[in-house]
C-alpha cells in the first residue's frame, strides 16, 4: 500500500472490484465522560486528543480511502453539530448524513449502512467506524483495513482488535481462535469484564481489545440480518423507504424508526454469525471511554498530570485535571480525576473513574438537566430556538388537542403527567387563560388553529359562564354545568385579559363582553377606598379578606386594553391600582409586597400578614415597569426595581436558582418549594427592567430561561411541565395545571420578541416598545 501525495489517498487498500464505502457511527449518550460530555454534546464533538473534535479527526482519516465516499449516521438532535463538522471539511467532496430520530443502538446503524449502500449499488464493502475513538496513526489504520479486505470480500465479517496493554474493564474483549489469512477466526466476545477477568485475558495471550470497527460486504450483512435479526432489518428498511431526503441528508421518520429493536451489533449479529474474523490492528487506538484513558493519551507534565484549561496544580501526581470554566486550583492529589464545567464538577480516583456511570444513573432517575446539556453562555438569544421549538412545536400543539374538551366545551383544568385529561372541576380563570394563551401565541407567530380555539372557549363561557349580573361565574362541573355561580374578582380579571387578546385577533364580541365586565366590576365589586372586594358578599362582611394579587391581574387587564384600544380610560383605571399598590401593598421597610388585607385595606394581623410571595413581586415588577414606560412615572419604575431586587436577593433558593413559594418579610423561607409560574414571572420582570439605570439584564434573562428549562420543562414529557419541585429540586407534581400555560406563553413570547432583533428573525406582530409592553401582559 502506498500513499498518493498528489491525490491525498492511500492506494492498494482495496484489491476487489467492489466499491469501499465508509460509514461513521455518530451516536452515543455522552455518559462515560460526564460532566464534560452530555447527551446534547457527546464526546465525538469535543476536542479530547488534539485541536479538533473526534468526529472531525475520524472524517479526515477516512478521506484517504481511494473512493472517498463517506456517510455519517447520527442523531437528529445532533444534526447541526454534524453539519458544522462536515462544513469544516471544505477540501472533501459531499459527505452524506443519515439522521436517526431516536437512538436504536449499533445493530440498527449497521442495517442502515447496509440498506443505504444497497440503494446505490448491487454490492459493496462497508467500513463501519465509531466517530468517538482516537486513532493517531492513519497509515497503520489503512494498512490494517487493507489486511481485512480479502476476508471481507470472501464473505467474512471482519473486526479489528488491539493487544491489550493493561487490564481495562471499560473495553470489550475478543478471543482469537484459528488463524485465518492475516487474522484469526473469532472464538468469543466478552463485554466489559471485571478486573480479575481482564487480567486473566492478558495473561492468556489470545484476547484482544474490541475496537468496534467493522468491515464487511453488504450482501453478507443482508444475509446475516435476514437470518439472525430479520425484525431489525425489515423495520429499518420500512423507515428508510419513508425517509425524507435532500441533497446530503436522509431523515428517518420517528413513527417507524422507534419500532426498531434497540440492540448492539455484537449481540444481534457478531455473536451468532458463522464467519467472523479478527485482524490484529497495528494502529494506535483508544476509545477514550474514561478519564483514565485520557490521562494515558494526552501530553503529561513532569509529574504525570494532564492539565486542561485554567488549572493550578500543586503537589499533584498522575492526575487528570480539567477546567472548562474559571480557575481550578488543586493541591496534594495523586491518581485523581477532577473535571469542572460551568455547572457541574466530578471528582474520583482515576482507578474508579468508570463509576461515573453510577452518577449518571442517579442523574437519570432524578431527571437532572445536567445530564442533558451544560449551562449555556449567557448571550442574548442563547435559548431562542429552544424556546420557540418547545412552545410552538410541543406545548401549544399538545394543549390545543389534549387540553380541549370537544364534548362538553371549554378546556380541561389539567392533564396527567402522561398528557391525558384529568376529570374534575374547571375554573373560569383557567378557561380564560387558555383563550389568552392561544390568542397571544397566534400574535407571536404560532401557526396553529388559534381562531377556532379562541371561539371554542368564548362560546362556552358565553353560553354557560355568564352570571345574571353581567359577570362571570367561578367554576364548572366536568359536564359543563355551573358548580359555583358566585362571581370572584380574580376570574373577572382573567376574562378581561382574555377578551383583550381575543379582540386583537378579530373576535367581534370581545369588546362588548369586556365593557360589560368592567361595568359589572364597577357596580358590584368596587371598594370605597379604591380597588375591589373579592366577591359581592364581602361588602357586608367586616371580616372579609382582600388580596393584592387579584388587583395585580386587574392592572394587567387594564394595560392590555389600553394597548389594544389606545383609550386613556384604561390607563386611568391602571393608575388607580398603581396608587393602591404604592399606598397599601408595597412594604417600604422591606421592599416586598403585602399579600392579604382587611376590609379597610390594613395588613392582616395573622401570619399571612408577615408573608410575601417572590413570584407575585416579579409579576408586579413587570407590570409596574410597563406602566412607568407608558406614563414616564419614575417613582413607579423605582418601586418596580425595588420589588425585583428584593425578590432576587431574598426570594431565591440558592441550591436550585428557583424562586421560593413563600418567604417572610425578612427573607426567611416559609414554603421552600417552588412552582413553574414564578420562574416565568422572574423572566418577564428581568426583561421589562433591562436597561433601567443602565443595567444589562440580558445574562440574567438567559439564566432565568435556563433555570425554567432545567427544573420544570426539560424533565417533563414533550409539551408538559413539572409544576412543583421541593427545595432540593425533586418533583412534587401529580398533574400538569392548564393555568400555567398562561404564564409560560406570557414569558416565552416576550422573550422571543425581545431577542428577535438579535436573531434577525422577527416574530409576527408589532415592533418597538409598545410591542414589548404588550407582550409583558
Amino acid at each position: 500500500m502506498a500513499f498518493d501525495r498528489e491525490n491525498g489517498q492511500f492506494n492498494g487498500i482495496n484489491h476487489t472490484n467492489l466499491p469501499l464505502l465508509s460509514f461513521v457511527m455518530c451516536g452515543g449518550s455522552g455518559s462515560r465522560l460526564w460532566p464534560l460530555s452530555r447527551i446534547d454534546k457527546p464526546k465525538q464533538f469535543h476536542h479530547l486528543s488534539g485541536d479538533e473534535s473526534l468526529l472531525l479527526a475520524t472524517l479526515k482519516r477516512l478521506q484517504f480511502a481511494p473512493e472517498n465516499r463517506i456517510s455519517v449516521i447520527g442523531a437528529q438532535a445532533h444534526s447541526e453539530q454534524i453539519a458544522q463538522t462536515i462544513y469544516a471539511m471544505s477540501d472533501v467532496g459531499d459527505i452524506r448524513t443519515i439522521l436517526e430520530p431516536v437512538a436504536r443502538n449499533t445493530a440498527a446503524v449497521a442495517a442502515l449502512a447496509s440498506l443505504s449502500a444497497l440503494s446505490g449499488c448491487d454490492d459493496a464493502l462497508i467500513l463501519l467506524c465509531p466517530a468517538d475513538h482516537e486513532i493517531s496513526t492513519t497509515e497503520q489504520f489503512w494498512q490494517s483495513v487493507a489486511q481485512g479486505v480479502p476476508a471481507a470480500a470472501q464473505g467474512a465479517i471482519v473486526t479489528f482488535g488491539l493487544l491489550p496493554e493493561r487490564p481495562e474493564t471499560g473495553y470489550g474483549y475478543i478471543q482469537a481462535g484459528e488463524p485465518h489469512g492475516a487474522g484469526y477466526v473469532i472464538s468469543r466476545f466478552t463485554e466489559k469484564p471485571d478486573y480479575d477477568s481482564a487480567l486473566s485475558f492478558i495473561r492468556q495471550g489470545d484476547y484482544f481489545w474490541n475496537s468496534g470497527i467493522f468491515l464487511f460486504r453488504v450482501s453478507t450483512m443482508r444475509d446475516a440480518f435476514l437470518q439472525y435479526a430479520p425484525d431489525i432489518w425489515l423495520a429499518v428498511q420500512a423507515a428508510l423507504d419513508k425517509a425524507e431526503r435532500d441533497d446530503n441528508a436522509i431523515r428517518l421518520p420517528e413513527y417507524l424508526y422507534q419500532s426498531v429493536p434497540a440492540i448492539s451489533f455484537d449481540h444481534a449479529i457478531m455473536e451468532k454469525a458463522g464467519r467472523c474474523v479478527l485482524i490484529p490492528a497495528s494502529f494506535r487506538w483508544s476509545d477514550l471511554g474514561s478519564w483514565h484513558s485520557l490521562l494515558q493519551h494526552q501530553p503529561q507534565d513532569s509529574c504525570g498530570n494532564v492539565l486542561c484549561g485554567d488549572v493550578i496544580a500543586h503537589d499533584c501526581n498522575n492526575s487528570y485535571i480539567r477546567s472548562e470554566s474559571g480557575l481550578l486550583a488543586v493541591s496534594g492529589l495523586n491518581d485523581m480525576a477532577v473535571i469542572a464545567t460551568k455547572d457541574a464538577t466530578f471528582v474520583a480516583p482515576l482507578a474508579q473513574s468508570q463509576h461515573v456511570q453510577a452518577i449518571v444513573r442517579q442523574l437519570t432517575q432524578q431527571k437532572r438537566a445536567e445530564l442533558y446539556y451544560e449551562a449555556p453562555i449567557p448571550l442574548s438569544g442563547t435559548h431562542r430556538q429552544k424556546v420557540q421549538d418547545w412552545l410552538f412545536e410541543q406545548a401549544l400543539p399538545l394543549w390545543s388537542v389534549r387540553g380541549t374538551d370537544h364534548r362538553h366545551g371549554g378546556f380541561y383544568e389539567s392533564l396527567s403527567m402522561q398528557g391525558l385529561p384529568v376529570a374534575g372541576l374547571r375554573r373560569s380563570r383557567t378557561i380564560a387563560r387558555q383563550i389568552y394563551a392561544f390568542a397571544k401565541s397566534s400574535q407571536a407567530g404560532w401557526s396553529g388553529e388559534a381562531a377556532g380555539l379562541i371561539a371554542h372557549g368564548l362560546i362556552f363561557m358565553q353560553a354557560k359562564g355568564r352570571s345574571r349580573y353581567g359577570g362571570w361565574v367561578q367554576s364548572f362541573h366536568a359536564d359543563g354545568s355551573v358548580a359555583e355561580s358566585q362571581e370572584n374578582l380574580y376570574d373577572q380579571t382573567c376574562m378581561l385579559l382574555a377578551l383583550s387578546y381575543a379582540h386583537q385577533t378579530g373576535h367581534n364580541q370581545a369588546l362588548q363582553l369586556a365593557q360589560e365586565t368592567f361595568a359589572f366590576l364597577d357596580a358590584r365589586l368596587a371598594h370605597p377606598k379604591g380597588g375591589f372586594y373579592e366577591t359581592f358578599a364581602d361588602h357586608a362582611n367586616p371580616q372579609a379578606i382582600l388580596s393584592s394579587n387579584a388587583h395585580m391581574h386587574y392592572l394587567e387587564a387594564c394595560l392590555a386594553w389600553h394597548e389594544v384600544s389606545g383609550d386613556i380610560v384604561f390607563l386611568h383605571r391602571a393608575s388607580e391600582i398603581v396608587a393602591l399598590c404604592e399606598y397599601y401593598f408595597f412594604d417600604r421597610d422591606y421592599w416586598c409586597l403585602g399579600e392579604y388585607f382587611t376590609a379597610n385595606w390594613q395588613r392582616v394581623q395573622d401570619k399571612r400578614g408577615t408573608h410575601t410571595e417572590p413570584g407575585h413581586a416579579f409579576e408586579w415588577a413587570a407590570l409596574l415597569s410597563d406602566y412607568a414606560k407608558r406614563t414616564g412615572c419614575q417613582n413607579t419604575q423605582r418601586m418596580a426595581h425595588r420589588l425585583y431586587s428584593n425578590a432576587i436577593s431574598s426570594g431565591i433558593n440558592r441550591a436550585t436558582g428557583l424562586a421560593y413559594n413563600v418567604v417572610s418579610r425578612e427573607g426567611r423561607p416559609v414554603d421552600s418549594g417552588s412552582r413553574s409560574w414564578q420562574q416565568c414571572e422572574a423572566i418577564k420582570a428581568a426583561i421589562m427592567l433591562d436597561g433601567y439605570n443602565g443595567q444589562d439584564m440580558k445574562p440574567e434573562i438567559e439564566a432565568r430561561i435556563a433555570t425554567l428549562f432545567r427544573w420544570h420543562l426539560h424533565p417533563a414529557k414533550r409539551g408538559l411541565w413539572i409544576d412543583r419541585v421541593d427545595k432540593n429540586g425533586s418533583h412534587c407534581s401529580g398533574h400538569v395545571p392548564a393555568s400555567i400555560l398562561y404564564h409560560l406563553v406570557s414569558a416565552l413570547t416576550l422573550y422571543l420578541q425581545v431577542t428577535a432583533k438579535a436573531a434577525d428573525a422577527p416574530v409576527a406582530g408589532k415592533s418597538g416598545i409598545s410591542e414589548r409592553i404588550a407582550m409583558s401582559v
